[in-house]
């Protein structure tokens, strides 16, 4: 076993390339040991890793054909274009055995994350599943956890599904909450919603609303989407995209 590193995967290749020294009748294999990290604010970089063993051009090609062999002659899991219901369910347990292992990690960094910025937190996780991840981040400093309008927790929160994606543990959304902020915010939103459609209706004309993340913009749709009067649609890119009220003649 041979270990070459590397800021890349492709330079960690490329070392292994330049220093092997190989005959016509030799090829290599290659396998991942760890993927290479760019970290947050420099915090946990890491390099590529790969462990590189030296085959011979015959004697791969023979296993090559023996594996293709076992392969046609496995039975196969997936019937009528369907996985099998038992590959399905082993799936779904190693995509949530990655959200534990991943989740574990996204705490530590939270937690270095915040100290950095000065705040102290004590990430717990709520609720956990194969593509939901509640976290509450206990504090005696809410109102710099939640920034202004939200603006500090939301930026966090689309940290953390960025975090969940690199590592692996992808789809996962995750939701961060403070002091129950998230349920105040909801009623918030109600209210908001409600009386920006009786302003459209008494003026008839259009109300653009301050930027939000897809969450609440969510949620200003459904609950305007039975009002006769009115219309509501997204507006702008991430992370400005605002919702825009109008009346709906």
């Amino acid at each position: 076993m041979t270990i070459f590193v590397g800021t890349t995967i492709e330079e960690a290749k490329e070392k292994a390339s330049t220093q092997l020294k190989l005959t016509a009748g030799q090829t290599i294999d290659i396998k991942v040991i760890q993927q290479p990290r760019h970290g947050f604010l420099g915090i946990g970089r890491r390099e590529a890793k790969i462990d590189v063993v030296v085959k011979d051009k015959e004697r791969l090609s023979a296993s090559i054909k023996e594996e293709s062999k076992e392969i046609d002659e496995a039975p196969s899991n997936i019937k009528d274009g369907e996985l099998d219901p038992a590959e399905i369910k082993r799936r779904q347990e190693a995509n949530l055995k990655k959200v534990r292992e991943t989740s574990t990690q996204l705490v530590d960094y939270l937690v270095t994350v915040f100290k950095e910025l000065g705040i102290i937190v004590k990430p717990k996780i709520t609720e956990l599943e194969a593509h939901e991840l509640k976290i509450d981040l206990e504090t005696a400093e809410n109102g710099r956890v939640i920034g202004k309008h939200g603006r500090r927790i939301n930026a966090m929160e689309q940290l953390s599904n960025t975090f969940m994606d690199y590592h692996g543990a992808a789809k996962v959304n995750v939701v961060l909450d403070t002091s129950n902020y998230r349920e105040r915010r909801r009623e918030t939103i109600h209210h908001l919603a409600q009386k920006a459609a009786t302003e459209v209706v008494a003026n008839r004309k259009a109300v653009f609303m301050d930027p939000m993340p897809a969450r609440e913009r969510k949620q200003i749709h459904q609950e305007l989407e039975s009002n006769d009067h009115v219309k509501t649609y997204s507006h702008g890119r991430e992370p400005y995209r605002s919702v825009v009220i109008a009346p709906k003649d």
